[in-house]
């Protein structure tokens, strides 16, 4: 799964608390951008981090996921691009625009009623994709 932290933590965090104030959780099909490029993809959990960069252990199970993504934090929480646009399409398609040149996309790809993603408020309120189907009336 995916985690996207937005904003800086909460004044009232307590210090060892790294949450942000809110968080995408992406269980689907995503990739983060800037300027154009990809810069982390769901997909980058195929490939061994030792493979690709020739770097660390020949049986680490580190992932170039692992290594984008701690890039990725430490640029997000360097520069806590705001949101700027936010636009969900019919089926689900999520496209997050943040400032200096950042896109956070998200591609629902099951024909099932799973949880694609969830976007959160820490302690407040969740908006899910899919949604709960209402109950039926008997």
């Amino acid at each position: 799964m995916g985690i996207i932290e937005f904003d800086p933590a909460p004044s009232d965090a307590v210090a060892d608390d790294r949450c942000s104030a809110f968080a995408l959780h992406l269980q689907c099909p995503f990739r983060i951008t800037h300027q154009s490029r990809v810069i982390l993809g769901s997909a980058d959990l195929a490939w061994r981090e030792s493979e690709v960069r020739d770097t660390g252990r020949p049986d680490s199970e580190r992932t170039m996921y692992d290594f984008m993504a701690d890039r990725v934090d430490a640029t997000f929480a360097e520069l806590q691009p705001p949101v700027t646009t936010v636009r969900i399409s019919p089926f689900g398609d999520l496209h997050v625009e943040l400032d200096q040149e950042f896109t956070v996309e998200a591609f629902p790809v099951s024909s099932g009623r799973a949880e694609a993603w969830r976007f959160l408020q820490r302690n407040g309120e969740h908006v899910v994709f899919l949604p709960e189907e209402p109950a039926q009336g008997r």
